[in-house]
């Protein structure tokens, strides 16, 4: 009887610690996913921060590493594409092959960096190789990441993945600039070649993954992919719920992004070092995970626009503050701010389109949403590497008064047209 006695309040206690585990890493098809393309997001992460302070040093120009991003963000201009491409293939095959891609690519890099031979256009073209991975690789994971969980467990799936995301650019920014700063740059191209492979490993063990939207033809079929691509176009232009709160992510992150795509020629002007660049860096990913949290806890609401207008609007302050203030402690609190306004916005975005878009559209959507940032992304370092080069950083504080001048705007408007509704 004592033994019963004593097994039973095992099993109660097993039964409140997984109780306490959120529901999507009870699942082991999730845990296997997240985990290996978690590692290969993190891979990534630190070859960035090495070859951003690796360009800024040998060029000392803010455009020279803006370039990075914009030639990377050069293939996610048809992300859209990639979205049809995996609505109609198996996407564990389509992941595990541009995961072997980005290993082949990296040893390559890997290779002319220990060999001393590496050119700044070396860089740009890993960059382009980069963003072919993610044109292809982003929606198939995107969608395969809301497919293994309940309807339910979406948004908590979303916000895990995209707080594991933020985490590990907390560690590699802070604790991976430091081991660059003693073991050299070179080791973060290796460790990212080996974190490709260990993604790849991941998929080929999820033999159940979801390989395609019901109804679809086993293999592509290139004729429909552009009457797919218009088709999911048009649908969003007639989805209002979807399209503002987009526009709005598109606004701000085109605005505020130099002061995380460019921080490596920022830090690198102040006479910084690599490891001011990791710790500022890691204060945006801890704003960033505080962010992502907050939105997989609570949703946008009923009126996303609105809010998505104010969380422009306070960044818009934080990047004005981070204008007169670049390098220092005080400089990670509007970082942080900026990091967390950005992820909230895109841990609601992917969760929305599957709990408002029509099922046949979510591939060709989530993509859309991954190309809001990823091409304002680009389009902020660009406009702003050339704008620095010649004005100096205070060329920011003139994007941050549009931003916020707008985002006011925006505010009005949504509030104007839900009276409009009410009455």
């Amino acid at each position: 009887m004592p033994q019963n006695v004593e097994e039973s309040r095992t099993s109660a206690a097993r039964a409140r610690l997984l109780s306490a585990v959120p529901a999507p890493l009870r699942r082991a098809t999730f845990r296997q996913l997240w985990v290996g393309m978690g590692s290969s997001y993190a891979g990534d992460r630190l070859q960035q921060l090495a070859q951003a302070w690796l360009v800024a040093t040998l060029t000392g120009s803010a455009l020279a590493v803006g370039w990075i991003t914009t030639l990377g963000s050069l293939p996610l201009l048809l992300l859209p594409l990639g979205g049809v491409i995996a609505d109609q293939v198996d996407r564990r095959r389509l992941l595990m092959a541009w995961q072997l891609v980005g290993a082949a690519a990296t040893v390559v890099v890997a290779a002319l960096v220990l060999t001393g031979r590496v050119a700044i256009w070396h860089i740009y073209a890993w960059a382009v190789v980069n963003g072919m991975i993610a044109l292809l690789s982003r929606p198939a994971y995107k969608v395969a990441l809301t497919e293994v969980v309940p309807p339910d467990e979406v948004r908590p799936a979303v916000a895990i993945n995209s707080m594991t995301e933020t985490t590990s650019m907390v560690v590699v920014n802070g604790a991976g600039s430091v081991l660059l700063g003693f073991l050299g740059l070179p080791l973060a191209f290796v460790l990212n070649a080996v974190s490709y492979l260990v993604a790849a490993a991941s998929l080929w063990g999820l033999r159940d993954l979801g390989r395609r939207s019901a109804g679809r033809a086993p293999a592509l079929d290139v004729r429909r992919v552009l009457s797919d691509l218009v088709a999911g176009l048009v649908y969003l232009a007639r989805q209002p719920r979807i399209l503002y709160p987009l526009l709005l992510t598109f606004l701000t992150i085109t605005t505020v992004s130099p002061a995380i795509g460019l921080l490596a020629s920022i830090v690198h002007a102040q006479d910084g070092s690599i490891v001011d660049l990791g710790l500022l860096a890691a204060s945006t990913s801890l704003g960033a995970f505080v962010g992502a949290g907050f939105a997989g806890v609570r949703s946008a609401g009923d009126h996303p626009a609105r809010r998505y207008a104010f969380l422009g609007l306070v960044s818009a302050a934080a990047l004005l503050f981070f204008v007169y203030l670049p390098v220092g402690l005080f400089s990670m609190a509007p970082l942080a701010v900026i990091g967390a306004a950005a992820f909230a916005q895109a841990v609601w975005n992917t969760s929305r389109i599957r709990e408002v878009a029509d099922r046949a559209y979510q591939a060709r959507l989530q993509a859309i949403t991954s190309m809001a940032f990823t091409l304002g992304f680009s389009l902020g370092t660009l406009w702003a590497g050339v704008a620095i080069d010649r004005f100096g950083l205070t060329a920011l504080a003139g994007g941050a008064a549009v931003l916020g001048l707008l985002s006011v705007v925006a505010v009005v408007l949504s509030s104007r047209r839900d009276h409009l509704e009410e009455r």
